[in-house]
């Protein structure tokens, strides 16, 4: 039997109030309640807890700080026609921001290698580029176009490019096929590489510091490579980290009124997704593009990502991800998302070893003495190939990916004609046009030509 220790003011629970006529009940008998110090205690703890909650209530129904903070920030960040500063996207959420106090080392060149073949993809990479070359703050003392195209116009066009830019050479190469050597001659002892594709449309600000910085920390990898976005096994890993959202293209031609926003990058300007309720898109087989020029809308953040092309990928360089254009569309919306927003982050790991395994070479950092020592003329000219698996199993040393240096890559050869056929390319000159060089694109080809 319950029995009170001491006497002292009863309180009635249910109101708050000072009661004499209520007291809590103990195995079905009402038992007075008495104000000692131990009751007092547990009283002020019960006030504080339904404070708290009143606050939390209060929280829940005014827009969330950091939903707020981000558009707040992004907005800011983003203003039209005014270059971005450098290493805007750096934001304090983790330690995988990647390299942005370190001074370029001046003991060796770090020289970029691009296969050129596409103006319409080079004149957006140009931008970056530019901003990533020693005299403007970067790390590129020398950008080597290795021209791998015979169409006339585009050749004139690189040579008024290249003619620009001091920084900027062109080496022409002998080429049949997929036979990628003779582009890896000009290599030189002692130079730091970093290899590029022509198609690279979007470059983070310390990407490329970021793997040079690797490359000297850990010599002990034959090849780094940057964290890529559209490349089939860092596409299953981007999955896994929840960095892409649910969209499926859209199947009717827009309004007037939408379409007027074609040109635009911001996903937030985007209408949502509609379409019939069990609308599917094979796994198995390429889609078929609805119209030229469409766009991928998004879909409710609660929908199902199973149901979307991404869920076909796997950690696999010949994944679906690669054959599929539908999953790199859906890559390349996700990232237009977290580019407005300015959260990179949610693409980023630590380091990513492959084993031995083939990995994308998009962006590399390598050695000069290491390419010239791997022989590669004696290989079957696939580079990617014999730089991570023949030769990573041959010196016992490993391909990585360095997670906290972003680059966005616009296709792959099976996937072109489906991504053509969206407004993805146009989405990134925008966004180039808009942050990175404003006034400074050497696009279209004609008017480049004309200046």
């Amino acid at each position: 039997m319950y029995k009170p220790k001491s006497a002292g003011l009863r309180i009635g629970i249910g109101n708050g109030l000072p009661s004499y006529t209520s007291s809590p009940t103990y195995h079905g008998r009402r038992v007075p309640f008495r104000l000692t110090v131990r009751n007092a205690l547990l009283l002020t703890a019960s006030l504080c807890f339904l404070l708290l909650v009143w606050n939390m209530r209060g929280a829940a129904s005014a827009p969330s700080s950091s939903s707020s903070s981000s558009s707040s920030s992004s907005s800011s960040l983003y203003v039209p026609g005014k270059e971005l500063p450098r290493y805007w996207s750096i934001t304090g959420k983790d330690d995988l921001e990647g390299v942005v106090a370190w001074q370029k080392p001046k003991d060796f060149r770090v020289v970029g290698l691009v296969f050129f073949g596409r103006p319409i993809s080079v004149s957006i990479l140009d931008c970056y580029l530019k901003r990533n070359l020693a005299r403007n703050g970067g790390f590129l003392d020398e950008v080597v176009w290795l021209a791998r195209t015979e169409v006339e116009e585009d050749l004139r066009w690189l040579d008024k490019l290249v003619a620009g830019e001091k920084a900027y050479t062109r080496r022409d190469l002998q080429f049949e096929g997929i036979d990628y050597a003779t582009a890896y001659d000009v290599a030189e002892n002692g130079t730091m590489y970093i290899k590029m594709d022509d198609d690279l449309v979007f470059i983070e600000d310390h990407a490329i510091a970021t793997l040079v910085q690797h490359k000297l920390e850990h010599p002990e990898n034959f090849v780094v490579a940057a964290n890529v976005v559209n490349q089939p096994s860092l596409s299953w890993m981007h999955y896994r980290f929840d960095a892409i959202k649910p969209y499926f293209p859209e199947l009717t031609p827009p309004s007037k009124e939408d379409l007027a926003k074609q040109g635009t990058w911001r996903a937030s300007q985007l209408p949502m997704w509609s379409g019939p309720e069990d609308y599917t898109i094979d796994r198995d087989e390429k889609l078929e593009p609805p119209f030229q020029g469409h766009r991928w809308l998004p879909l409710p953040d609660d929908f199902p990502i199973e149901r979307t092309p991404i869920e076909t990928t796997s950690f696999d360089a010949f994944s679906q991800g690669l054959w599929h254009w539908q999953v790199a569309a859906q890559e390349h919306y996700s990232f237009f998302e977290h580019l407005e927003n300015n959260d990179l982050w949610r693409y980023k790991f630590h380091t990513l070893d492959y084993h031995f395994m083939r990995m994308g070479i998009q962006m590399i950092a390598i050695w000069g003495d290491d390419i010239i020592a791997s022989d590669i003329h004696n290989g079957n000219g696939d580079d990617e190939y014999h730089f991570t698996e023949v030769m990573t199993k041959r010196t016992g040393r490993h391909a990585v990916v360095d997670g906290r240096a972003i680059v966005s890559h616009y296709t792959f050869l099976p996937q072109r004609s489906g991504l053509e056929s969206t407004d993805i390319l146009e989405r990134y000159r925008a966004y180039a046009a808009e942050n990175i060089c404003p006034g400074k694109m050497a696009w279209p080809v004609s008017q480049f030509l004309q200046q």
